[in-house]
């Protein structure tokens, strides 16, 4: 098959839609599919060559206006009007993003096309603008031959716009389980050593962004004897963070993250003591599922897909969003209850085992052959 997979931001920006893409391209590849990502530089300003490092070809386009993270690229949309009829099938990725809504809109009728939210959106940030594109724009992944859902959550999502639930397909995201398994402790050694992570840390991974709630992981581990480590690339709130870390002087407990390339993503994971994502909302949580490969205790909010995910004190811990007491308490629990880390330790790396991209890939490239024959 020649597939064209369409989302406004790529690699290397670090985020799970971002990370579902590029996997979902390199397996498809693998397989022998001819696979093409249409993109833009949107929150990457400084990539806007082809990538030749991956078997499959990029071309990415200036994401011209911001538009309170619409984005809006005029030169993406004319390149997919001129090029679409070369493609078998086209995948878009990104619900409230200009380039994979104006193009199922625009491939109606044309091509096959699959939709993939990679999360609805749900913070109460612009919640009028929100709700009017729900009304509007949003309407146009209707368009979509077949449309999936990372959990049973996001069915409900979908029921909103009309769309039959015969046309979904729960497809989760994926982990490189191999990663994992290969704990080298000279590498995590040299790692703690380059970013001075001295003693038990907590982790944190994700775009540091308000939704992400690093700003209560700061706060919740300040009467705890472990540390905490925030991993991301800043869309904007990192000043804040920083504020907040001056505020409540805590220099020597709390450490962001910029630009770790995978391999010391890995070790971050593997070194730390336990895992913490208390997100408002999450459409799916893929750096969850990653610290469960490592083999550590999670933490999540009780948001969005996440308890999906962790069923509470079977694989992890889920603490009230957005309370700071109720996530400093998890946190204790984690640090002082040897017996219960090691039991969560362990239902985590088994849970984890059912999500490899191998199998993600291959449920998706099914769902490609359904909507050929359609």
């Amino acid at each position: 098959m020649k597939i064209l997979q369409i989302t406004n931001s790529f690699f290397p920006v670090i985020g799970g839609q971002e990370k579902v893409v590029l996997e979902l391209s390199k397996g498809l590849s693998k397989m022998g599919h001819d696979v093409t990502v249409l993109t833009t530089d949107y929150l990457c300003k400084d990539s806007m060559k082809n990538n030749k490092k991956f078997n499959f070809d990029i071309v990415r386009f200036k994401n011209k206006y911001w538009l309170a993270g619409y984005g809006y690229s005029k030169d993406a949309m004319d390149w997919l009007k001129n090029n679409y009829s070369k493609f078998d099938i086209i995948h878009c990725h990104g619900y409230n993003r200009y380039l994979p809504e104006f193009s199922l809109r625009f491939l109606r009728n044309k091509k096959p096309t699959v939709f993939s939210p990679q999360g609805f959106v749900h913070t109460e940030k612009n919640w009028v603008f929100k709700k009017l594109h729900d009304l509007t724009i949003g309407k146009f992944i209707r368009h979509a031959k077949f449309v999936t859902a990372l959990t049973k959550e996001e069915f409900n999502h979908y029921s909103k716009f009309g769309i039959n639930k015969n046309k979904i397909y729960e497809v989760p995201g994926g982990v490189d389980l191999t990663k994992f398994s290969k704990n080298d402790n000279n590498k995590l050694k040299l790692f703690r050593k380059k970013y001075n992570l001295q003693g038990d840390f907590i982790l944190s991974v994700g775009r540091i962004h308000e939704s992400k709630g690093f700003q209560y992981a700061i706060k919740a581990i300040k009467n705890t004897n472990l540390k905490l480590a925030i991993v991301g690339k800043d869309v904007g709130f990192k000043k804040e963070l920083e504020k907040i870390i001056d505020e409540e002087r805590l220099h020597d407990k709390v450490k962001i993250l910029e630009g770790l390339s995978d391999d010391e993503i890995v070790s971050a994971y593997n070194s730390c003591f336990a895992f913490v994502l208390f997100s408002e909302w999450e459409g799916f949580g893929i750096v969850v599922i990653e610290a469960m490969a490592a083999g550590k205790p999670v933490i999540v909010s009780n948001r969005g897909s996440l308890p999906y995910l962790v069923k509470d004190r079977r694989n992890g811990l889920i603490a009230r969003f957005p309370s700071i007491e109720d996530l400093t308490k998890k946190i204790k629990e984690i640090e002082q209850n040897k017996k219960l880390r090691l039991k969560l330790s362990k239902e985590s790396k088994k849970f984890s085992s059912s999500y490899s991209w191998d199998n993600v890939v291959k449920m998706t490239e099914k769902i490609y052959k359904s909507a050929l024959k359609k």
